[in-house]
This record gives C-alpha cells, structure tokens and sequence, in this order.
C-alpha cells in the first residue's frame, strides 16, 4: 500500500512524497525503492496533507501510468489480466491464457520492465519453449505413479504462447505505454498442422440412420445432426436455446455460446471468436430437422410444465436443447462423452466431436460451394479464414472442377465431330 508524507520547505512551499514500493532494478538487479515526489505551495499543513490524498490518489488511481518504471509483471497482473483478458475473453479462452501466463510468461519476462522487452526477447522465449523438457502435463508410468510427460510443446502450443504475448502487448500499446508490440517485429511462430479426420458423404449418410436409431434421446440426435448441417461449434452447440430457432423460415439463429470453468462455473455468453458480424448468424436447416426440433420443444413444455418454475435450473431462465428435465445444462465434456459411446454402438469411425464442423465445411466446398457462403455459415472472422483452414478441400475441389470443365469441353467436341 502506497504512503505518503509531507515536508515544509519554506514560504508556503511544501513537499510531497509518495512511497510506492520496491521494484528490482533490471540492469543492476537490486532492489529500490519506487517513491514519486511533487512540490505544492499550501496555505497551511491540513491544506498540503490534502494535497497528498489527491497525489497518492493520482500516482496509484487506474489512470496513472508510467512506462519506464512499470515491470512486465505488474502491468500484466494489474492492467491486461482485469482490463483486457477477463472482459474482452471467453472463460475458456481466459482460463487457457492464464495457464500460459502464469507458468511460463511472467517467469520468463519477470526482471523486465515493459518498455524494455524488444523482439529478441520475444524470440529467446520462443526457442526455449522448443526445447526438450518444457511440458507440464503429466502421465502415469507403469507402477501408477504420475511423471512429467517427456518430449517437447508441439509446434501449435508455441504458437498459442505467441498469441497470448501478442495479446498483452497490443493491449499495452492501446494504452500508449508502448509505441511498439515487439511481437510484430518477428514471424509468428510455424504450426505443423496436422491432417484432420473427416468424414466422407457416404459415412455422414450413414452417420445420420445411426443417429435415427437412437429414438430414446432425441436431444443428441437433434444436436449432432446440427454440428452436421450447420457446422457450429460444440460451445455453440451447448449454448442453443429452443427460441434461437426461426420455424416459420426454417432456420437457426446462432447468438451465444455456454462454456464451463472449475472457477466461474458455467457462463452463457455471446460468441467472442470471428469479428462482430460473423458471431451472430443465421444458418438455414431441412424441413425434417426443424420439424423434429419442434417435437422435442414441446415435449420440454410438458416436462418443464411438470416440474415447476421454481424446480427448474436458474428457474427456468434458460431453455437449452442440451439439458436435463430440470434444464440444467449438459457440461460440454459430456458432449464428447456420448459421443465416444454413440461411435462405439455402431461401430463408426471415431473422428472427434470438432471434426464434424470440419466434415461439413469440406463437403460444402468440395461440392464447389463458394467460399464466401461457407465462411458465413461457419463464422469466420473472413473468408481468408476459410480458405487457409480449408486449403486442401479448396485444391481438390478445384481439381474436380478443371476435371468437370474437361468432360464439358471433351463432349462439345465430339458432338461437333
């Protein structure tokens, strides 16, 4: 906590003192004292010690800032964490970011203050998370115990560090106490990203009779063959009420998302990935599913009726497709769950829950669906996004393409021969 003190120094002149701490020199690696000193002319000392509340107030308030003395720890904790990650965030993404930050940023960059980190600070960093021995997580060896995984951060956790750092600084020059984010200075770290699992037309036909056979929870058939249609992610998924869905025009309006955290527990929130207009969409849907949805709508009428408001989760404030009797919401593992023990019944190929927004992308632009239309449906920030992600489905579907352009142009010549 910050202390203040006053001196007379003659002819109605008075001096300020404000302690703010010790901080540790980075160049000498000693510890000094952070005092901040002003000179005021006072009618009398009970004018000048309320002159100091304002000072104190001043040097310590949200509004004061002063970069070359700021450590990278103390703005990170004080400014970025309740100003930038914890409203501008998903809890999930919040939880994740600050994983990465406390367990390997702020140890890495604790010595420094923020205007002193430059790009090659950036780039040391990086190259130390390549090194063997820097996983966390753990594992049980043979006799139960648990040990430290061996090996080394995959390339896209690299990354992900990258971003967070990226995040900090950007906030940090939003505030202008810095003029550059040193994470722009140096290439972003490459991801090896590997080839994901989907399925193809004929295992989705055959994934959806599979779905239609499991007529006791017409939840999870309906919700599965909306990750289908309409490619939406699982916390999108979760996050769907009954009153997001347009009947009379059969569609779906995608708005928030339900996440969950061991701290804040479950949040339902609006969709914070993609710009502005890509988190609220409207996707279209068949005649038959909405009719289903329907069925299942009235049926949760009839239970929630029976129950009581005063019985039902958050007294019936919410209406998920994915919940119990009572309303209360599904945790999003659960989704995963099921899934994993619906694979198993039929005897499918497993690809996971996430995977299902990639199988509905690829089929749509490997049947020569533009882009632009797919980018909507999925809520990309861009179609850019779109494309990059989907760069493999985009090749082949031009190679069909020129191969539908060949028969068109080999038929034209024969008729004329």
């Amino acid at each position: 906590m910050a202390k203040g003190y006053v001196r007379k120094r003659g002819n109605n002149k008075w001096q300020l003192e404000v302690d703010l701490g010790s901080y540790i020199d980075p160049k000498t690696g000693k510890r000094k004292r952070n005092k901040k000193y002003k000179t005021i002319t006072a009618k009398g000392q009970r004018d000048a010690e309320r002159q100091l509340i304002q000072f104190v107030a001043e040097v310590t308030g949200e509004g004061y800032f002063e970069p070359e003395k700021m450590s990278f720890v103390s703005f990170v904790q004080k400014e970025w964490e309740p100003k930038c990650a914890k409203k501008r965030l998903a809890p999930t993404t919040y939880e994740q970011y600050m994983n990465c930050v406390n367990n390997r940023i702020l140890p890495a960059f604790q010595y420094l203050r923020l205007d002193q980190i430059k790009p090659k600070h950036i780039l040391d960093f990086l190259h130390n998370l390549e090194e063997e021995g820097m996983r966390l997580d753990v594992t049980k060896d043979e006799e139960g115990k648990i040990v430290k995984k061996e090996g080394k951060l995959s390339s896209s956790s690299i990354f992900y560090h990258y971003r967070v750092l990226n995040n900090i600084f950007n906030f940090a020059q939003e505030l202008q106490l810095i003029k550059e984010n040193p994470c722009k200075e140096i290439d972003k770290p490459k991801v090896e990203y590997e080839e994901v699992d989907i399925y193809t037309s004929e295992e989705v036909a055959r994934l959806l009779e599979c779905l239609e056979s499991e007529t006791h929870v017409p939840h999870w058939e309906i919700v599965f063959k909306l990750a289908i249609y309409t490619g939406m992610r699982r916390s999108e998924l979760c996050g769907l009420e009954f009153k997001h869905f347009d009947y009379k025009n059969n569609a779906v309006h995608i708005k928030q998302a339900l996440t969950y955290t061991k701290d804040t527990g479950y949040n339902i929130h609006e969709i914070k990935k993609g710009n502005r207009t890509a988190r609220q969409r409207t996707v279209y849907l068949p005649q038959k599913l909405m009719e289903d949805i329907k069925k299942l709508e009235h049926q949760r009428k009839v239970e929630r009726f029976a129950l009581g408001e005063k019985n039902l989760w958050m007294e019936g404030k919410y209406n998920f497709i994915l919940a119990r009797e009572n309303g209360h919401p599904y945790h999003p593992r659960t989704v995963q769950r099921w899934w994993e023990r619906f694979i198993k019944r039929h005897n499918l190929k497993y690809i996971n829950v996430h995977a299902l927004r990639h199988t509905s992308a690829t089929l749509l632009i490997m049947d020569n669906v533009n882009p632009k239309t797919v980018s909507a449906r999925l809520g990309h920030s861009s179609t850019a996004v779109t494309t990059g992600t989907y760069g493999h489905a985009v090749d082949e579907a031009d190679r069909l393409a020129t191969e539908k352009l060949q028969k068109i142009i080999d038929q034209q010549a024969a008729e004329n021969q």
